[in-house]
């Protein structure tokens, strides 16, 4: 596919980043028309000019990507990190309740036995004045 005398490299394998021959401008013999080198060379400044910015852009995109990653990454570990911490705390809470548990019955035991016993005593020097 030719048309005003633009010449589509064959093997795009072949094309680098600042390669001149896929920018090839040529005009045709029978062409009476005369392409104006300056207005060329301006044409392709234009294009190298877009090439770079676009390369800085793609740059950019892979610098962000990446950081996007590293991010993804460290909130993954913290949620590993507060899933393990939560997992831990709860562990910790049951043991410290059932502790607490057991001092509370423990307490209330000694408390039971010593009413019990204050009772007891004056139950029976009140049967014993009788």
């Amino acid at each position: 596919m030719a048309t005003a005398g633009y010449t589509r490299p064959q093997n795009h394998s072949t094309i680098t980043d600042d390669d001149d021959a896929a920018l090839d401008i040529r005009t045709d013999s029978n062409n009476t028309r005369a392409t104006d080198n300056k207005s060329v060379t301006t044409l392709h400044n234009q294009v190298q000019e877009v090439v770079g910015v676009m390369k800085q852009n793609i740059d950019k995109l892979l610098d962000r990507d990446v950081a996007l990653n590293n991010l993804v990454t460290r909130s993954d570990d913290l949620q590993s990190s507060a899933t393990t911490y939560n997992r831990t705390a709860n562990q910790l809470h049951k043991k410290y309740w059932c502790k607490n548990a057991k001092t509370n019955i423990c307490i209330a035991g000694i408390i039971i036995t010593v009413i019990f016993i204050v009772i007891l005593s004056i139950a029976l020097s009140r049967r014993g004045k009788n």
